[in-house]
């Protein structure tokens, strides 16, 4: 993706053409076992994107090696990506809960402003 040229929208085709010469068939061929690891961001979303494999940076992988889970499946990273999307939807429904707040409190303090 080389940084933000694979997320505009009229450069992707051309990103994920580059991606098909060899990253993306080489991580399609790569056994089960193995860990995808890249360190830059838009590399580990084109090999999501294109391959349903989620490449690990390279500290995840240290901290895998030292806080061990136990064995995932399909792939060594899903115990640790599935955690990560959970992560995520708690992180989504706290910010959703104070957005809410911050909305509910606009609505009074407009309502307050109106009656005095």
């Amino acid at each position: 993706m080389a940084g933000s040229f694979g997320f505009e929208h009229d450069k992707y085709d051309v990103s994920m053409a580059i991606g098909e010469l060899e990253l993306l068939p080489a991580v399609r061929k790569a056994p089960p076992e193995w860990l995808i690891i890249a360190d830059g961001f838009s590399c580990r979303e084109q090999i999501a994107q294109g391959t349903g494999r989620h490449a690990l940076h390279l500290a995840e992988v240290l901290q895998m090696a030292i806080e061990p889970t136990e064995s995932a499946m399909p792939y060594p990273e899903s115990a640790l990506i599935r955690q990560r999307e959970a992560e995520i939807r708690s992180s989504m429904k706290r910010s959703a809960v104070g957005l809410g707040a911050v909305a509910a409190g606009a609505f009074l303090l407009a309502r307050l402003a109106r009656s005095c």
